[in-house]
């Protein structure tokens, strides 16, 4: 080959790429400027997301199977804007969420029901229980606090026999205060069975008029317990082996942790979603020591009764959870990372419509087309995820879990580092996420969310919700 020859090629290898970028570069399609919202709306009022500190951008496909990076601008009040982004799909980047979307206007807003100032405990906290007018404690009886205005949760468990509910406990929840509207609630739940399967069902209640915490000291709570009177029906019918089934389809080395199905009442209506902590009326395995429930199975009905006010809205939930073990390169002890199927309804169910799975598990998953569950090394930094949609009910959307593994001091950790979502059934991991010799983790999740537009509000609930993950095996780029 001349040295003229050897020129021309070089030429060639230079301008092909330069030239091929112009022709795909987005810049010369039609163009909008993409805007919208990142606030979280308290029940206290709306709290925006910084995005001025934040990586804001539209990620527009070409053609080499990547993306084009067309830089944006946030504020400190939630608002975006991204000028010159071509018309069609892209992938919305608001930090470390990305969401896959044709809109040029994007409510990426999301509600939560509990006051933006809510704190979690300092491990010194305590609580001193003195109630009285207890039902006959049985030995798998618990207390239950809960308090929607701050996103409390927790149970307490006494002792067999006790006439009255007494003792200092640890509090590991959040810090509650009547003077800012919180409104706590403590119900005994007592133990019942139905057809052989062990229940517990809301039997006392009790609600502090003036109940305010200070972090890292004891907090007295004195009172009486009043009676609910099961005057209600809440029917056991269940699809339990459904739930079971696509629980353990997580992954190929998953293992049923929990299996929870309750009757609960959220304070006001649920259009915006169960998005507070709710308490419980009617549970089963709520303080986690009964064994899985696998069964479809009609228990009949239970009764129960309700001692919150009318506008409270009953709804029924089911909440299964798997866990999958991960070893991350160089550690000596793994991990293990937790999956969902769960779901929740205003729709109770009856005889002839038990409480059921709504969306089951993406089919076939793979990762740049390799079996999604087994181990990979070099999969690119860019892999595309792909899947089919699930057998039981319809995927509204689908959320792409990016978790990192990493060896801290020869233990395993996962963290997770990016969110993406989309409509379709397949997502190429963004640039710059995915770094050389570091191990990953994909989740996949079904999102159902009826009557919801997921591509303008994503991140928005409705009365009816449902969710369900399954998990990869360990992927190196």
């Amino acid at each position: 080959m001349n040295r003229a020859s050897r020129i021309v090629i070089l030429l060639c290898l230079w301008l092909v790429p330069a030239l091929w970028a112009q022709l795909e570069n987005p810049s010369q399609a039609p163009v909008r400027t993409v805007s919208g919202t990142r606030i979280i709306h308290y029940k206290d009022g709306p709290v925006p997301i910084d995005l001025s500190t934040r990586t804001v951008a539209a990620l527009v496909p070409n053609a080499m199977g990547g993306y084009w990076t067309l830089p944006g601008t946030g504020t400190s009040t939630g608002t975006f804007s991204i000028p010159n982004v071509p018309n069609g799909y892209y992938l919305l980047q608001l930090g470390g969420r990305y969401v896959w979307t044709k809109n040029t206007v994007i409510n990426a807003d999301q509600s939560l029901a509990y006051r933006s100032s809510a704190v979690g405990a300092d491990p010194a906290t305590t609580l001193t229980f003195n109630l009285s007018n207890l039902n006959p404690w049985l030995p798998n009886d618990v207390i239950e606090l809960v308090d929607p205005g701050t996103n409390a949760f927790q149970l307490f468990t006494g002792s067999a026999g006790e006439p009255i509910f007494t003792g200092t406990f640890p509090y590991s929840s959040v810090l509650n205060d009547s003077t800012l509207g919180d409104k706590t609630y403590l119900l005994q739940e007592s133990t019942q069975y139905a057809g052989g399967y062990r229940m517990l069902v809301a039997s006392r209640y009790f609600s502090p008029s003036n109940f305010t915490q200070v972090d890292a000291t004891d907090t007295q709570l004195t009172g009486r317990f009043r009676i609910i009177e099961p005057t209600q029906s809440f029917r056991l019918n269940v699809n339990g082996a459904d739930l079971a089934a696509a629980t353990l389809a997580a992954n190929p080395g998953a293992a049923i942790a929990n299996t929870t199905f309750a009757l609960d009442i959220f304070p006001g209506n649920m259009a915006r979603g169960w998005i507070a902590a709710a308490p419980d009326l009617v549970s089963y395995d709520l303080n986690a020591d009964a064994p899985p429930f696998t069964a479809n199975v009609d228990l009949g009905d239970v009764m129960f009764g309700n001692p919150f006010p009318p506008a409270f809205t009953l709804f029924a939930l089911y909440q299964y959870s798997a866990q999958t073990s991960y070893l991350a390169p160089g550690a000596s002890s793994g991990t293990t990372i937790t999956t969902y199927v769960g779901g929740n309804t205003v729709a109770l169910p009856t005889a002839s419509a038990p409480l059921s799975l709504m969306v089951g598990t993406v089919q076939q998953p793979a990762v740049g087309g390799a079996d999604f569950f087994a181990n990979h090394s070099g999969i690119g930094f860019m892999p595309t995820l792909t899947w089919k949609p699930p057998t039981t009910g319809t995927a509204h959307a689908y959320s792409v879990l990016v978790y990192q593994l990493s060896n801290n001091a020869g233990s395993t950790q996962a963290t997770a580092i990016a969110r993406l979502q989309t409509q379709g059934t397949s997502i190429t991991i963004p640039p710059n996420l995915l770094i050389a010799g570091q191990t990953y983790v994909f989740q996949i999740t079904a999102l159902y969310r009826p009557g919801v537009n997921m591509a303008v509000n994503p991140y928005m609930l409705g009365p009816t919700a449902a969710g369900a993950d399954v998990i990869s095996g360990v992927m190196q780029p």
